[in-house]
């Protein structure tokens, strides 16, 4: 009778560590590859295991995990299922992470670390870079994830346009810091690193460090969230240079020429504060339907034009004349005729 009791027993703990296991195969998560994912729960501990499988050449190009799961009873039962329909997994697509053409992928530990001393627990990340007959985990870029949710209000970003990889974190409502990466192979180079003070409405205050060769060199500089701005008229130059941005605050008129690259920092700002607003004086003309703009900074004359058909910025250095005409207009220099500013005349 005892015999037959243990017998009984054997069978139904065999059949929990069998509903405790789970396999898959999956044919949608990375085209022209198979994924082979299988997850083990026993005495409240999780295993998993993935497998990229190249399916021309049959062979393994991703392996992680505990390798007795792919070689069990239970890889024969896989069940084949879209990538969808389980969200356990722990494996994602990320992209082209090192700007080399290849879709990478980044895998998370199954557990949070609660001791790291990060803002809120993280599980670990693996980031594999697609080498094309294998994928090779990159520590650099792995941690670069990592670190940066670790931080309060993390995020990491693939800029593709300009082949970067740009973190960020938040130190309150008004305090920003981004990172900006080079990526060469599986290795990140730090590039830019500054921090975003919002408390100087309108313009942020931007300070940090930027890459000039080997060395650092500092940065401090402006930017605006256009968005958040009262725009009365803005517009892209069509010579690529930049953004232009005339707004209002607080019953002053600003001028923002932001810069046509990664960062997107305001080179040039009249006034840059409210307190040069004395000093930032604008002359707004209008001849027919021809509204004009005029302002001075140093012997630079600035004269924004809007025509019934395109709009534009003249700069005079020196006697000297760049015409720069706009493309994409949003708002125009016409809402200036009934408007009043501290630093704008009517002429």
């Amino acid at each position: 009778m005892k015999i037959k009791f243990y017998f009984v027993f054997f069978l139904l703990a065999q059949t929990y560590i069998l509903n405790a296991q789970k396999a898959y195969v999956v044919n949608d998560f990375l085209k022209g590859h198979t994924l082979y994912f299988a997850k083990q729960t026993k005495n409240s501990k999780t295993e998993e295991y993935y497998r990229l499988t190249e399916n021309q050449t049959k062979k393994t190009v991703l392996e992680y995990g505990s390798k007795q799961l792919s070689k069990s009873e239970l890889s024969k039962t896989a069940k084949i299922t879209t990538f969808k329909s389980i969200p356990e997994s722990n494996i994602r697509v990320l992209g082209d992470v090192n700007f080399d053409g290849r879709t990478d992928v980044i895998l998370f530990n199954n557990e949070k670390n609660d001791d790291e001393g990060c803002y809120t627990p993280q599980a670990t990340a693996y980031i594999f870079i697609n080498m094309s007959n294998s994928f090779v985990l990159s520590n650099s870029i792995s941690d670069l994830y990592y670190n940066s949710f670790c931080v309060r209000g993390g995020g990491f970003e693939i800029d593709a346009k300009n082949k970067r990889l740009i973190t960020s974190s938040s130190g309150g409502a008004a305090l920003h810091v981004c990172s900006y990466y080079s990526v060469s192979g599986l290795e990140a180079k730090e590039e830019c690193t500054f921090e975003e003070d919002g408390y100087s409405f309108p313009f942020l205050k931007i300070t940090g460090k930027k890459r000039k060769g080997n060395d650092f060199i500092p940065l401090s500089t402006l930017s605006v969230y256009e968005p958040n701005l009262e725009k009365v008229v803005s517009f892209d130059t069509k010579n690529g240079k930049g953004r232009i941005i005339l707004f209002k605050h607080n019953g002053i008129l600003y001028y923002a020429f932001r810069q046509n690259d990664e960062y997107k920092f305001v080179s040039f700002a009249h006034p840059s504060t409210p307190e040069k607003a004395d000093k930032a004086g604008f002359k707004l003309r209008k001849q027919n339907t021809v509204y004009e703009l005029e302002f001075n900074s140093g012997n630079i004359k600035y004269i924004i034009y809007e025509r019934a058909t395109d709009i534009g910025i003249k700069i005079y250095v020196n006697g000297k004349l760049s015409d720069w005409q706009g493309t994409s207009k949003e708002g125009s220099l016409s809402v200036l005729s009934n408007s009043t500013f501290k630093n704008m005349v009517k002429e």
